[in-house]
């Protein structure tokens, strides 16, 4: 069993890192302009453009000119010549995309050092860092009275969507919002879609069974978007609940109300569907029917064996979908105004925010592939007779 967690925690690691590789090479497939923002374009001569491309580490000094454009002999440099569109130099050259991957994984971790007032003031090179884990209080022999140096997840600054700000501090601003109205929605549609998906398959094809899978049908068939405004409207002139998310509100829980419900009413279709469909499975076994044969209510073999088996398959999905809430929802979220994960990355994309763009792509390909490694744990757990493990039942 170690063996099989410490093999699958293996592979996932050299999967997240390879999805890491490829949004890399291809971010840096897109021309250097999207390292600027549309102000830079035009004010930044192209010397200024060749200096931050160097400090982002996509261009590097020319080591013919040493950065001047003109050899010693006063001719121009024909080896940053080749990037200039003039006949003159430009004194840098393009870095190769192993080297700048290279560089992203090197600085994947920084030291930092802020001040009494919480600003950053500088980073301490990762080769330095042995100097600095063991006492965090040495720093050019001391540091001076509030100073702290604290280890940081480095993934670079935004570009463009939040020019200057760390990607990590932009994601972890919009992940408490989306998680704050994910898990109570997903607790919610749990809850809801399990108990009525197991009221359907226990009066199957009964008034409730009927009103159930029209329920289904419905939400499945009519766009998010024409149920959300209905929520919206009604919510609004029954209950006069704000139709805007706004978290300085004096009541803020209220605005969270109607996203919420949502959020809520597509998943717990999804539930009322899979637990009814898994318990009619169960119910049509041979154990199911030699338990009633022993005498067992029908409740106690409703809940004591169908529902516990039928669960087994939906346990499978619960954190992956735990793990999702982080990544927020693109529609609920822009629909109503809710500053959160969900339209982030389309926000990224479209604004060309390279490193945005990827720090997201990692976080929702670590969520994805942990939350099914997670999922075969949680199946183990539920029912023993599972194994990942073996000659039989391997999963």
């Amino acid at each position: 069993m170690v063996k099989y967690i410490l093999k699958r925690l293996f592979r996932s690691v050299v999967t997240i890192l390879l999805v890491v590789c490829i949004v890399f090479f291809l971010m840096r497939l897109m021309p250097t302009d999207y390292f600027f923002t549309e102000d830079e374009l035009m004010k930044f001569t192209d010397q200024q453009k060749y200096a931050k491309l160097e400090r982002l580490g996509v261009m590097s000094i020319c080591p013919d000119c040493h950065g001047s454009g003109k050899l010693d002999s006063g001719e121009a440099c024909q080896t940053c010549m080749a990037h200039s569109t003039t006949s003159v130099g430009t004194g840098y050259v393009d870095r190769s995309i192993f080297s700048q991957l290279g560089d992203f994984f090197y600085n994947l971790f920084e030291m930092r050092v802020y001040n009494a007032k919480g600003k950053e003031i500088k980073t301490i090179d990762p080769v330095n860092l042995w100097k600095y884990l063991g006492d965090t209080k040495v720093f050019e022999g001391k540091l001076k009275d509030g100073y702290q140096v604290k280890l940081a997840f480095n993934l670079g600054k935004s570009i463009r969507l939040e020019k200057g700000q760390y990607v990590t501090d932009v994601i972890a601003n919009k992940m408490g919002v989306s998680m704050s109205i994910g898990l109570v929605s997903l607790i919610i549609s749990l809850i809801l879609g399990v108990v009525l998906g197991v009221l359907q398959a226990r009066y199957k094809d009964g008034i409730f069974d009927h009103i159930g899978t029209g329920y289904t049908v419905l939400v499945n068939a009519v766009p998010h978007l024409v149920i959300y405004t209905i929520i919206m409207i009604g919510g609004a002139a029954i209950f006069s609940l704000p139709m805007r998310y706004d978290a300085t509100a004096a009541e803020p829980w209220k605005t969270m109300v109607l996203p919420i419900v949502c959020l809520s009413i597509g998943s717990t279709a999804g539930y009322m569907l899979w637990t009814r469909r898994y318990m009619v499975d169960e119910l049509n076994k041979d154990y199911i029917r030699l338990a009633k044969l022993k005498g067992l209510s029908d409740r106690k073999v409703m809940f004591r064996h169908v529902l516990k088996n039928a669960f087994v398959p939906l346990a499978q999905y619960l954190p992956y979908s735990i793990l999702l809430t982080v990544g927020g929802s693109l529609l609920v979220e822009r629909f109503f105004a809710v500053p959160g994960m969900g339209p982030e990355l389309t926000n990224a994309i479209s604004r060309y925010d390279l490193n945005l763009v990827q720090g997201i792509v990692l976080l929702y390909a670590t969520m994805g592939i942990f939350g099914v490694f997670l999922g075969d744990l949680l199946m183990t757990i539920i029912d023993p007779r599972i194994k990942l493990t073996g000659k039989e039942g391997v999963r």
